[in-house]
C-alpha cells in the first residue's frame, strides 16, 4: 500500500471516530460553555477542547511521529522525529453544534514534514458530522464514504457561499454569477468553511468565496485538496495561487473555489 493510501485510511478513521464522539455528546448544555481562546484567537468552547483532546489521543494511538497544528492548542509535537504535519480542525462549526444547526465538520489533513505549500497535501478527510458523510482523499483520488468520486459534477444549484465584510462583494458576486452562468443566484452561509469549501469542490454549490482576511488554513485545507484533485479552480481574488504554509496556523486573505469559469470573477474585483 502506498503511503498516501495508508494516510487516507488513517484520516478517514480518525475523522469518523471524532465525528461519532461529537454525535454522542450532542445535546449536553455544558458543552457550549466558553473556556478561553484558541491559538488562532477565536473563542474556545468546552466541546472544542474536548474533541481536540479526543482527536489528539487518536493520533497518538497511530504510533506516528507528528507535527500537529490544531485550532485550539496550536502546535503539538508527537515523538522526537515527526515525519508528517497534521493540519486539523476537530470541530469546524462549533457555534452551529451548540445551537443545533447541522453544519458541523471534523477536518484532518496530512502533509510531508518539509512541506511549505498548503495545496500539496498527502491525504486527509473531512467528516460531515450529522450528515454522516466522510470526504477523504489520497494523493490522486477523492472518495465519499469510501466510494471514489470519478469526476467533478456541477449540480448547478445556484448556491453561492460568500463570507465578506462588504455589501459590494455580494453585489459583484451576484452580477458575475448571473451574467456568466444565468439562472438563479442564491447567496448562502452555512457556518462551516470546511464543509462549504468541500461542497464547492464537489459541485454541490457553485461558489465558495471568502475575503474577510480571517479564513484560516486549517478551515479549508480539505476543500482545497479535494478541489485540486478534481480539477476545480482554487485561487485568491487577486487571481493568484494561494500561498500558505501548513506548518502553523495562517490566515488566507481571500479564497475562491468553484465550478470552471468562476476564476473570471477576479476581473470584477479589479474594477
Amino acid at each position: 500500500m502506498r503511503i498516501d493510501e495508508e494516510m487516507e485510511r488513517i484520516a478517514f478513521r480518525i475523522a469518523g471516530e471524532s465525528a461519532g464522539y461529537l454525535r454522542d455528546l450532542y445535546g449536553l448544555e455544558s458543552l457550549s460553555t466558553i473556556v478561553g481562546k484558541g491559538a488562532s484567537g477565536d473563542t474556545t468552547r468546552r466541546i472544542d477542547a474536548l474533541v481536540e483532546e479526543y482527536t489528539i489521543e487518536l493520533l497518538k494511538n497511530t504510533g506516528l511521529d507528528l507535527h500537529i497544528v490544531s485550532e485550539e492548542a496550536g502546535i503539538i509535537r508527537l515523538g522526537n522525529n515527526p515525519q508528517f504535519i497534521v493540519l486539523m480542525d476537530p470541530l469546524d462549526g462549533s457555534l452551529n453544534y451548540t445551537l443545533g444547526i447541522p453544519g458541523v465538520a471534523v477536518s484532518l489533513v496530512f502533509y510531508d514534514i518539509n512541506s511549505n505549500d498548503l495545496t500539496e497535501s498527502i491525504a486527509g478527510a473531512v467528516a460531515n458530522v450529522f450528515l454522516k458523510e466522510i470526504y477523504s482523499f489520497d494523493k490522486s483520488n477523492v472518495y465519499i464514504n469510501r466510494v471514489k468520486v470519478e469526476k467533478y459534477l456541477s449540480r448547478m444549484s445556484g448556491i453561492n457561499v460568500v463570507y465578506t465584510n462588504t455589501a459590494e462583494t455580494f453585489r459583484k458576486v451576484y452580477l458575475f454569477m448571473k451574467k456568466e452562468f444565468g439562472g438563479e443566484v442564491r447567496l448562502r452561509v452555512i457556518g462551516s468553511a470546511a464543509l462549504e469549501s468541500v461542497y464547492a469542490a464537489l459541485g454541490r454549490i457553485d461558489l465558495f468565496l471568502h475575503n474577510t482576511g480571517r479564513l484560516r488554513n486549517l478551515d479549508v485545507a480539505g476543500g482545497i485538496s479535494i478541489a485540486k484533485r478534481l480539477g476545480v479552480p482554487v485561487l485568491g481574488l487577486d487571481g493568484k495561487k494561494i500561498i500558505c504554509s501548513p506548518k502553523k496556523i495562517e490566515f488566507i486573505k481571500s479564497l475562491i473555489i468553484g465550478k470552471p469559469g468562476v476564476e473570471k470573477i477576479v476581473e470584477y474585483f479589479k474594477e
